[in-house]
């Protein structure tokens, strides 16, 4: 005597098959919050590297026009994972200033520029 009630109920491969679906959709979601970590990582990065670099700008503008000289690579004691570096063209006028600002990243470096012209007043 058969006591199941036809149509009730989930077959172990319906049961399989969903649990391969869900599964899948969890992975995606958890991938997509990791690298939403990562680029907000990089955007915290870039945001500080233009902080120091405006910084050292504003310190190069204060400066006067006969002192300004190139100082080539600084690290920058308060954050030790970027290195600054500061060009002038000397002998012009305007100098150009070129201040760069870099910091590793995962497969290598990046970079953030600035470039102002200081002229003598």
């Amino acid at each position: 005597m058969d006591m199941r009630i036809p149509g009730k109920g989930f077959t172990l491969l319906e049961f399989m098959l969903a649990l391969i679906i869900f599964s899948s959709g969890v992975i995606a979601i958890v991938q997509a919050f990791n690298s939403g970590f990562l680029s907000s990582e990089d955007v915290s990065n870039v945001d500080l590297a233009l902080n120091i670099a405006q910084a050292k700008m504003e310190e190069i503008k204060n400066t006067s026009f006969s002192s300004l000289a190139d100082s080539g690579p600084a690290a920058d004691t308060n954050f030790s994972n970027f290195n600054l570096t500061v060009n002038v063209a000397e002998g012009q006028n305007p100098m150009r200033v070129d201040v760069t600002v870099n910091w590793n990243v995962k497969g290598g470096q990046a970079n953030v520029a600035l470039t102002s012209l200081v002229t003598n007043y």
